[in-house]
């Protein structure tokens, strides 16, 4: 009997340490016995062999390790397998065929057994297998080519049936490679792998790309180029695979819909070792494989990260990102910390989500922030990736993880660590190959022999980290520091061969240094706009922050950043530096005559306090701008549009400072600058112009406001895209190509509208054809041959692609025509929050609720109806004063017209606002109380007789809640009108709108605390009586017989809608009693008899028998209660 049963239970342990020890008694028990055994050196093939030559307890052993792996029993395939590879590997006489042989008896799966017992079998081959491969024996002599070949089919034909042991059959087989060399058939076994685990070559999974590289790299002297004819180059992995190499890397190999997996797939650590291990740099100079950032940008960025990707793709790229945590470095951000990746932590990333995405994505985020914490300059370069992404530093839930990524990375930053970290750019900048290779990390972006494309990669990217860098004012950077970032790139943008500075090798290309210009117009841009940006030049900091803080678009010295960057090249030229600007000797001699201006605007601006400074130093600011942008402009034109401005700014200055004769106000002036600059392509001279405005908007002038007026109320034209005026244009003919097909359904069909000119060329286009057309016409057929044929093609597709870039070109015009409404709205919106009060407010209020109404219906202008929308509903909240009461008043009757058509809730409840707004304007600017009153009649009666109208009690309580105590009477009356004539039963279109007289009377009440009682004189007894007549007939018609539908027999007015209308008219009663100033109003209410009568006919009616009822008649007895 054997002696070592004790221990075969604990192999199946959960305790990794019991299972262990198990193991290690056990086979120093087995390796004993077989050592007492006598020494000889036949071999086991057969069980027989081994019943012969081995120890009884060692025969055993095997043939129970091997049946024990197909148990499910807590850890006994790992046990058994762990114990059956050292067996193996400790008692040579045993074959790898012996071995086959007794696993294929016992994991045999057959038809007759159930689901999980197939799978138990399955379980069992693939660890046996694992355990024959480990232990070594394969390379034993005994081994033949059909023992390895029997293995290899096994291997691959379970990966191929169940996508759960795919990975490590492969695995399994990866670990075979380094043996294949001990064999004197080497090739023939290559030639296998590739035949049966790699699909013939074509290697289209991560784990046959596993296997394939590692094959390759273990013998590299193969004929690769024949065995896998589909991958090109010396490395599979080279850029002219990137396609297939993505494809194969992010395929769902994984199992379900989503393409879950707890951990990546075994390919990366390959991948990951071949581009960070030291060891192999050799090999990847030799071979030569893509660079690490067009691998991660194809697999990652385009691929597991890309809009749209499944959970599982994402989950992937998290753990990718996870572990390339340990070689992230200032070298490796720019290649990980890609668009979609910043994005994918913001969507993806949540403290609160259980989901494994979200976990995995917080664990990542974690991880990388106890890195960036930990290297200030890894620190800086992740920072400046996140400003990169607009909603990155915000608020909300989605925000809140990366601000606090964020702030936890400034917290580490000082100036010395910026500074490096900026150094550190120049140099990639200069020499973007050597640059990048100084850790001496194997990654191919380090050979100095980078393509071009690559080098001007890495220049933009240095380029765009410093500008965040200089830009994100919560850093702690010194002037000298953005100084420094404006000199170099302006020197690289503007200059070559200078003197006493490194030249970039290799030489810049034209594409860099313009990209360079607009990079620094871009920065001198974005720091001109700047709010107080914080500043660490010595020198009195800031008591709560401990930074020195300057003026806004100026460093601490008082000098307007564009106005240094304007000198680097106007007036501060390296000596013998070759001018590389586009037409900059031409422009040289205007450009230094502006910087005069601007030094002389500097000046007059120190000597100037309040609005008066402000309106020199925003000049100041715009005008450097426009010449910067004048300086770096790529395009002649461009070039001369921004010259054309800058005079026009100086003049704007001096008509300010008094130095100019008879004129436009300087305000116009700029305001018509400000227009045209808003149609620039330069959008930091755009973002610009509303900072401009500010100071001038409580200067501006009539015609001023007109000229933004104007563009507000200029409305897009027929094809070709021209402005006409809004009454060139009727509601029907506007955006009717975006509007519902629902709202023409109804209309008779149209015959298509011929196109005259694409007839016209079509016709040219036949040319000599058209005799052969005359010729069919009169009976006789012709056709065209092969050669006519094409000419006749070619011309049509000429004439159709030109109709096409045509279409495309009134889109695009278009599209512009709606962004600069866009921009001209902000200028609105800036005069309305600092100048709300203004008289000229009612102006750009009517120009704006035109543009709601004319861009309702239209989907392309959907956006600049919102935005319209939104300053009429944030802006009004002042009393403009002084205001023209024609115009006042007209904007009331607009409002007033489209509120009785209002679209919608949110449209009523803006032209409620503006109809207030209108009505204050008038009625402060003069005697307007009959027309606004007539107005509000008006509406009061649409709404209550058209069963069509959209208005509501709400549009009236705006006005209510605007006008002034003296100015309410006027509402109290038209509320009296309303219940004498609606009030009534069968007066209004319908009960409800009856009711809505009574509500309309409740909010008028409201008002009976704060209004002017001298004013209001008697209109308070008269609401009084008015209700109490249209209650009364309103209680008599309740329990007449005529309260009834003579077609259905239902109740007209039934208990709820009176429950309504006595609520509403207590209401009122309880309102104007609480006045102390309309006590003897109160007395109308006293009850006579016709009232009591009512009252006690309504308490004993069958009709309305409910307790509600019954209670609310015993608190009508008498009102003046």
């Amino acid at each position: 009997m054997p002696t070592t049963l004790e221990y075969y239970w604990d192999l199946a342990s959960l305790d990794d340490g019991k299972r262990i020890s198990a193991a290690a008694q056990l086979i120093s028990t087995l390796c004993r016995f077989q050592a007492e055994m006598p020494a000889t050196d036949e071999v086991a093939t057969t069980e027989a062999d081994m019943n012969r030559i081995c120890a009884g307890d060692v025969s055993y052993a095997v043939k129970r390790l091997i049946k024990g792996l197909a148990s499910s029993r807590d850890g006994a395939r790992q046990g058994y397998s762990v114990a059956l590879a050292e067996l193996l590997g400790r008692v040579p006489c045993i074959t790898v065929k012996l071995v086959l042989d007794l696993l294929w008896q016992s994991t045999e799966a057959t038809k007759g057994m159930k689901g999980q017992e197939q799978r138990d079998m399955r379980f069992g081959r693939i660890f046996g297998l694992m355990a024959l491969v480990q232990s070594g024996i394969v390379t034993r002599a005994s081994t033949t080519a059909v023992d390895m070949r029997k293995i290899v089919m096994e291997l691959a034909a379970i990966g191929a049936k169940q996508w759960y042991l795919r990975e490590i059959a492969y695995v399994t087989l990866t670990s075979m490679v380094p043996m294949l060399g001990k064999f004197g058939i080497r090739d023939e076994l290559i030639t296998m792998f590739v035949a049966v685990a790699l699909d013939k070559g074509a290697v289209t999974t991560a784990d046959e790309l596993l296997l394939a590289l590692r094959l390759r790299r273990q013998y590299p002297g193969y004929d690769w180029h024949t065995a896998l004819g589909q991958w090109h180059g010396r490395h599979m992995l080279g850029a002219r695979n990137a396609g297939r190499v993505a494809q194969v890397l992010c395929e769902q190999t994984e199992g379900g819909a989503q393409g879950w997996c707890p951990q990546l797939h075994s390919v990366w650590d390959e991948i990951f070792d071949l581009y960070f291990n030291r060891a192999r740099a050799d090999e990847v100079a030799m071979q030569v494989p893509m660079e690490f950032e067009l691998l991660w940008e194809r697999v990652v960025e385009q691929g597991l990260f890309a809009p749209g990707a499944t959970q599982g793709r994402r989950h992937r790229g998290f753990m990718l990102l996870e572990r390339l945590l340990p070689h992230l470095s200032e070298e490796t951000v720019p290649a990980l910390m890609t668009p979609n990746v910043v994005r994918a932590m913001s969507d993806n990333v949540s403290a609160k989500a259980k989901s494994p995405l979200a976990q995995v994505g917080l664990r990542t985020v974690e991880r990388l922030s106890v890195v960036c914490e930990g290297n200030p300059k890894v620190g800086l370069a992740v920072l400046t990736h996140l400003l990169n992404q607009k909603s990155t530093i915000g608020s909300g839930e989605r925000g809140s993880l990366r601000t606090l990524m964020a702030n936890r990375i400034v917290a580490t930053l000082d100036s010395e660590a910026i500074v490096g970290y900026v150094e550190y750019l120049q140099q990639v900048f200069t020499v973007p190959g050597r640059a990048r290779g100084r850790e001496g990390v194997a990654d191919p972006r380090h050979v100095a022999n980078v393509s071009e494309k690559s080098v001007e990669k890495q220049r933009a990217w240095a380029v765009d980290q410093m500008i965040r860098v200089a830009r994100f004012g919560q850093l702690p950077i010194t002037d000298e520091l953005t100084t420094g970032v404006l000199r170099f790139v302006a020197m690289q943008a503007a200059f070559s061969d200078v003197r006493d500075a490194k030249a970039p090798a290799p030489p810049l290309t034209a594409a860099t240094r313009d990209y360079c210009a607009l990079a620094l117009v871009n920065l001198v841009g974005e720091l001109s706009r700047q709010a107080e940006p914080s500043r660490a030049k010595t020198a009195e900091p800031d008591e709560q922050t401990g930074t020195a803080r300057g003026a806004a678009g100026r460093a601490r010295d008082g000098t307007a950043w564009a106005t240094a960057a304007l000198a680097l090249v106007a007036d501060k030229a390296p000596r013998g530096a070759k001018v590389v600007l586009h037409g900059f000797g031409e422009t040289r001699a205007v450009l230094g005559e502006m910087l005069g201006e601007l030094r002389a605007m500097a000046k007059q601006a120190g000597k100037l306090t309040g609005g008066a400074a402000q309106r020199v130093q925003a000049l100041e600011l715009l005008l450097g701008n426009v010449c910067v942008a004048a300086a770096f402009a790529a395009n002649p034109q461009t070039q001369a549009e921004y010259l054309e401005v800058a005079p026009e700014v100086r003049e704007c200055y001096r008509r300010l400072a008094g130095k100019a004769g008879d004129g436009p106000e300087p305000v116009e002036v700029l305001t018509d600058i400000l227009l045209s600059l808003l149609t620039r392509e330069s959008s930091a001279l755009r973002r610009l112009c509303d900072q401009t405005f500010v100071p001038f908007a409580e200067v501006m002038t009539a015609p001023a406001v007109d000229a933004i007026v104007d563009v507000l109320r200029a409305r897009e034209g027929g094809s070709e895209g021209v402005e006409v005026e809004p009454e060139a244009l009727d509601d029907d003919a506007m955006d009717v190509d975006m509007s519902d097909a629902s709202d023409v359904s109804d209309a008779e069909p149209e015959a298509p509208e011929i196109d005259e000119e694409l007839r016209r060329r079509i016709e040219e286009a036949l040319g000599s054809e058209g005799d052969a057309g005359e010729a069919s016409a009169s009976g006789e057929e012709e056709t065209f041959d092969d050669e006519q044929m094409k000419v006749f093609d070619d011309k049509l597709a000429e004439i159709f692609r030109h109709k096409k870039q045509q279409k495309t070109w009134v889109r695009e015009l278009k599209l512009s025509f709606v962004n600069f409404k866009l921009r001209v709205l902000d200028l609105a919106d800036v005069f309305l929050a600092r100048q709300g009060d203004s008289a000229l407010g009612v102006r750009v209020v009517a120009a704006l609720v035109d543009l709601v109404h004319a861009t309702q219906r239209s989907t392309r202008s959907r956006v600049v109806h919102d935005r319209a929308a939104a300053i009429l509903g944030s802006r009004l909240a002042k009393v403009p004063a002084g205001a023209d009461t024609d115009a006042a008043l007209e904007l009331l009757r607009t409002a007033h017209t489209r509120a009785r058509q209002a679209a919608d809730r949110r449209e009523l409840d803006t032209l409620g606002s503006v109809a207030a707004y209108a009505a204050r304007a008038a009625l402060d600017s003069g005697s307007a109380v009959e027309p606004v009153q007539a107005l509000y009649a008006e509406s009061a009666r649409d709404f209550m007789a058209r069963k069509a109208s959209q208005l509501q009690v709400g549009f009236f309580r705006a006005s209510l809640e605007r006008l002034r105590a003296d100015q309410l009477h006027m509402l109290w009356a038209v509320a009296r009108d309303t219940l004498e004539q609606f009030g009534h039963p069968l007066r209004a279109v319908n009960v409800y709108r009856q009711v809505q007289a009574f509500a309309l009377a409740d909010a008028v009440a409201a008002t009976a605390g704060r209004a002017d009682a001298g004013a209001l004189g008697s209109g308070a007894r008269e609401l009084l009586a008015a209700l109490r007549g249209a209650l009364l007939a309103t209680l008599e018609f309740t329990v007449a017989d005529a309260n009834r539908n003579a077609a259905t027999g239902k109740l007209l007015l039934d208990a709820s809608r009176l429950r309504e209308i006595v609520n509403s008219a207590l209401q009122v009663v309880r309102r104007v009693g609480r006045s102390g100033a309309f006590g003897e109003a109160m007395a109308v209410l006293a009850p006579d008899a016709a009232w009591t009568q009512a009252v006690e006919a309504l308490q004993t009616s069958d009709k309305l028998a409910s307790p509600v009822i019954k209670n609310l008649a015993r608190r009508l007895v008498d009102l003046t209660k």
